[in-house]
């Protein structure tokens, strides 16, 4: 008898706690209320922007999940976590920490697609695929929900996200204007080497300078133009942008991408907007995109003046003659004091993206890289510019058409100045005139997006560049700081020292103007290796 005491002592205990297992749980009755907001497509060209929730205000989310406690308990880590299958692998959304009877909650979802999307050449319908679940959940317990969603091909730009049953006015068609920037492509090795071409074919070497003389950004304009003219490049028709409200099917255009533009030879009014604001910010000028019901023209900001061209005056379907670019000009002019004056009177048809304001909002352009069947094209291309003196004619034209469209925007410069030593900003970098009042020498700055890397033009009365760096360092020890450099021909290594630390930078010099001008590029010491990369893009740029 004494053998069977401790067994059943044990199965007793077992017993005790198998039935105090089920005294103590908690079994949640009642439900969790899932509703789902969806985007019903995605472009792939703005696949950064659906990325990141401080975009825009963070409205280019792929779904959005409001969740309700609807069961008779408090619900402790409330985890939401979704997957893409081929796209994107399970990942955590949000852990709700707490959710009491009857709270809701709401969880949106920014997708971090690969870059390589941006390769995506056919449309597809793919799957979301969401799971819920929560401290002591089941597995029958979790919530499982799916929807299914587009992703458009790389060229595809929905001019909004809003249904069209939805629509009420002008500001929902341009709902998705910002986006155009991701399109427009600076970086592209395709568009640089066709800019470079541009500038050193069509400009004989020039570049839109930093000084952001009106004239010599406009003869700059005219370049792109003749570029197109040359190369007998067509406007391939007049659809595209929305004229009316009822427009619905031209609430999406099939956008060829900048480099197809330029190896196609071919565009429609937008395709070349986004082709010129390519260039343009290549070259380091802010580059503006007009929307008008119907049609879309590109032009740039400079000095809080914008300026315009009639890109489709090459000539094409709908189109009864060919522009010269002084025709060109006067035509983007006209265009431009309309679309002032319907915008002063607030009316929402006419609108502008401003490239560079939005890059700076985080609305980046997709990456492509680079192909050297593409660049064999841009050879031919530039090849059917023909003649030197044929080029020179076109130049020619571009610096009549430059001194009108300067008169008729009341410029004050009085035209390019020669061996002006320029440079390429990147896209998205800001350019400041006169930044430092107290230190005249400083003619401009640059600051990239981390607004650490720097640019910096001086203009200094010298007759060498010695003679100016040591000028440069008087003015700066007046501020309590000094400078350190090492000067080999025009080229300058140099440190600049001061309380906030040691900024690194690299410049070149020029003689002009009966002074001395030195455009020198940086970050600070701790940024430097970082940044190196558009340090030396801009160095190399300096021409």
């Amino acid at each position: 008898m004494k053998k069977l005491v401790l067994p059943l002592s044990l199965i007793f205990v077992g017993i005790v706690l198998f039935g105090l297992s089920f005294f103590n749980s908690k079994k949640v009755s009642g439900d969790l209320d899932i509703s789902i907001i969806k985007a019903s497509s995605i472009m792939p060209a703005a696949h950064n922007v659906y990325a990141n929730e401080e975009v825009l205000d963070g409205k280019y989310y792929l779904f959005k999940a409001k969740i309700t406690n609807e069961t008779d308990q408090t619900l402790e880590d409330v985890t939401v976590r979704y997957q893409i299958p081929g796209y994107v692998d399970w990942t955590e959304l949000d852990v709700i920490g707490e959710m009491f009877q009857g709270q809701t909650a709401s969880v949106r979802c920014y997708p971090k697609f690969k870059d390589d999307i941006s390769e995506k050449m056919t449309e597809s319908t793919e799957k979301v695929e969401i799971e819920i679940s929560w401290d002591g959940a089941s597995e029958d317990d979790i919530i499982e929900e799916e929807f299914s969603f587009r992703i458009s091909d790389r060229n595809e730009y929905l001019f909004t996200n809003i249904p069209a049953e939805e629509i009420v006015g002008w500001g929902d068609v341009y709902n998705n204007d910002a986006l155009l920037a991701c399109f427009v492509t600076p970086n592209d090795p395709i568009v640089k080497y066709y800019t470079q071409n541009i500038q050193e074919k069509i400009l004989m070497g020039e570049a839109a300078s930093v000084t952001k003389d009106p004239n010599e950004a406009i003869r700059f304009l005219g370049g792109i133009y003749n570029a197109t003219l040359l190369s007998h490049m067509v406007y391939s028709g007049t659809k595209g942008i929305p004229e009316s409200l009822q427009d619905v099917s031209k609430f999406s255009q099939h956008n060829r991408l900048p480099r197809e533009v330029i190896t196609g030879n071919t565009g429609l009014c937008l395709e070349l907007s986004i082709l010129y604001a390519s260039v343009l910010s290549n070259a380091g000028l802010d580059p503006i995109i007009f929307l008008v019901p119907g049609h879309a023209y590109p032009g740039f900001k400079l000095n809080n003046q914008y300026f315009a061209i009639e890109a489709t005056g090459i000539g094409g379907e709908g189109l009864g003659s060919i522009m010269s670019a002084e025709q060109a000009f006067k035509k983007g002019t006209e265009q431009l004091n309309e679309f002032i004056q319907k915008a002063q009177t607030g009316d929402p048809r006419y609108t502008l993206v401003d490239i560079h304001a939005v890059n700076q909002e985080g609305v980046t352009p997709m990456v492509l890289k680079d192909d050297d069947f593409l660049r064999k094209k841009v050879d031919d291309i530039v090849a059917s510019w023909g003649s030197t003196k044929t080029i020179n004619k076109a130049t020619n034209n571009s610096r009549v058409a430059s001194n009108t469209s300067s008169t008729n925007n009341n410029s004050g410069s009085s035209g390019a100045s020669g061996n002006a030593l320029s440079f390429s900003i990147p896209g998205g970098w800001q350019t400041y005139m006169r930044p430092v009042p107290e230190i005249p020498i400083i003619t401009a700055q640059v600051l990239a997006p981390d607004q650490e890397t720097t640019v910096t033009v001086f203009d200094v009365p010298a007759s060498s560049g010695q003679e100016a760096l040591g000028v440069i360092n008087q003015y700066f020890q007046s501020f309590g700081m000094s400078i350190q450099y090492q000067l080999n021909g025009n080229q300058v290594v140099g440190q600049t020292f001061s309380e906030m630390g040691i900024f690194n930078w690299v410049g070149k010099t020029l003689r002009r103007n009966g002074g001395i001008r030195l455009v020198a590029v940086g970050a600070p010491d701790y940024l430097y290796n970082q940044s190196s990369g558009y340090i030396n893009q801009v160095f190399n740029s300096i021409r």
